[in-house]
C-alpha cells in the first residue's frame, strides 16, 4: 500500500513539473510510509560536450627554478668566453685587458710582481696588504641543492697586524673564568640566562659581538640564544665551546675570521688577507696554504 502511494505521488509531481506548475523542486511528505522525503530535480537534457584534450608536448620537461638560474649563469660565462681576443698572451709589458684573457701566474710570481710595483721608486706601498680573492663552488652532487655560506676563524703561521680587536662575548658562570675574561678584555661576560635578560630588555645587542665563547659548564643552557647569534653560536667543532677559555680566546682574538658571500646559488666569493708585501714570499705562501686547507674542511661530506 505504501509503495503504491509513493508511486502515485511521484507520478503527480512529475506531471506538475512537466506542466511548469512547480517553480522549484517539490518535496512530498508521506506519513507512516517507508519513503518519508522525496525530491525531484530538473534533469538537463542538453547533450554533454567533453572539453577538448590539450596534449602536452613530450619534448618539454620541467626545469626547476634553481637549475634555470644555474643555466643562465653558465650561458653568461659562455658568452664572455666567446668574446674575441687578439692573442692568448700579450707581447708588451702593458696591454688593454679587454683584448686579452686573464693572465695566470704562480703565487710566487704574482707576489714578486706586486712587490716590484710597491717599491719606493714606484707606489711606495710595501706596508700594503695582500688579499686573496677566491671564487667558491657551492654545488653538490644533487643539482638542486647547494652549500650555504661558510664562516670560520683560524690562526695563521705568520701573523700580521690587520683590523681592529674583535668584540667578544663570554658565557660562563665560573668566577675564575669571569675574572679571566674581564682581564683579557671581553666586551661582556655573564651567565647565559642573565645575558638573555639583557638582550630582551635592550641593554645588550647581539650584533655588537663578532664572536661568542662559552665554557663547558654552560653548554646545556645556551640553546635559547641560538636564534639570536646564528653563525656565531658557540660550537665545539668551531672551537668556541670548551673547557679552556684561554685557548678559545687566543683563537678568536688573535685569529683571522673569514666569511663567504653568495654570488648565486652555486657560486660564492671569498676575500681574505694573506699578509703584508714586506713579508717574505715564503711566509705569504704558507699563509695562503693555511687558508686553502681550512676552507677545504668545509667541503660537504655528500660530495
Amino acid at each position: 500500500m505504501a509503495a503504491s502511494i509513493a508511486k502515485t505521488t511521484l507520478a503527480n509531481i512529475k506531471n506538475l513539473w512537466s506542466c511548469n506548475q512547480l517553480s522549484r523542486p517539490a518535496i512530498a511528505l508521506l506519513d507512516n510510509s517507508p519513503v518519508t522525503f522525496l525530491q525531484v530535480r530538473y534533469r538537463n537534457k542538453k547533450q554533454h560536450v567533453k572539453d577538448a584534450k590539450v596534449e602536452a608536448d613530450k619534448n618539454e620537461r620541467f626545469i626547476p627554478k634553481k637549475l634555470k638560474k644555474a643555466s643562465a649563469a653558465v650561458l653568461t660565462e659562455t658568452v664572455q668566453k666567446e668574446v674575441k681576443i687578439l692573442a692568448q698572451n700579450p707581447v708588451d709589458n702593458v696591454w688593454i685587458r679587454n683584448h686579452y684573457p686573464p693572465q695566470k701566474y704562480s703565487f710566487e710570481n704574482a707576489i714578486e710582481k706586486h712587490k716590484a710595483f710597491a717599491q719606493p721608486e714606484m707606489l711606495n706601498n710595501l706596508q700594503g696588504l695582500v688579499f686573496l680573492d677566491m671564487r667558491l663552488d657551492f654545488s653538490m652532487s644533487k643539482k638542486t641543492k647547494f652549500m650555504s655560506n661558510i664562516r670560520s676563524t683560524l690562526r695563521l703561521p705568520h701573523e700580521f697586524p690587520y683590523g681592529s680587536p674583535p668584540n667578544i662575548l663570554v658565557l660562563t658562570k665560573n668566577e675564575d673564568n669571569v675574572t679571566l675574561a674581564s682581564s683579557l678584555g671581553a666586551k661582556h661576560v655573564g651567565a647565559p640566562d642573565k645575558v638573555m635578560k639583557l638582550i630582551q630588555t635592550g641593554v645588550v645587542n647581539p650584533k655588537d659581538f663578532e664572536h661568542v665563547l662559552c665554557t663547558a659548564e654552560c653548554a646545556s643552557e645556551i640553546l635559547p640564544l641560538r636564534s639570536l647569534f646564528r653563525d656565531r653560536f658557540p660550537q665545539k667543532a668551531k672551537g668556541s665551546l670548551g673547557p679552556d677559555l684561554k685557548v678559545m680566546w687566543d683563537l678568536y682574538y688573535n685569529g683571522y675570521t673569514y666569511e663567504s658571500q653568495k654570488i648565486s646559488d652555486a657560486v660564492g666569493r671569498l676575500q681574505v688577507p694573506v699578509g703584508l708585501l714586506e713579508q717574505p714570499t715564503e711566509e705569504l705562501k704558507e699563509n695562503f696554504t693555511a687558508y686553502v686547507n681550512d676552507i677545504c674542511q668545509h667541503r660537504s661530506v655528500a660530495l
